[in-house]
């Protein structure tokens, strides 16, 4: 069996171990993370909602939608 580890617990680890397994079903994926929690600085940027955009270049639609 192939395996994957993946260095690092945050969101982009978390995203490339997801995306390894999307594609690659029979792949062990592992996923290392030093910290006590995975995901710790995710949790607590943008109050806990991670401040995503997209492609928005109109500040009233972003502010209309924004979670706060």
């Amino acid at each position: 069996m192939s395996q994957v580890i993946v260095i690092g617990g945050g969101a982009a680890g978390f995203f490339a171990a997801l995306s390894v397994r999307e594609h690659h079903p029979h792949v062990r994926v592992v996923l290392l993370e030093k910290g006590a929690r995975p995901l710790d600085k995710v949790r607590i940027s943008g109050g806990g909602r991670c401040n995503v955009t997209h492609d928005c270049r109109d500040l009233r639609r972003l502010a209309a939608n924004y979670p706060r």
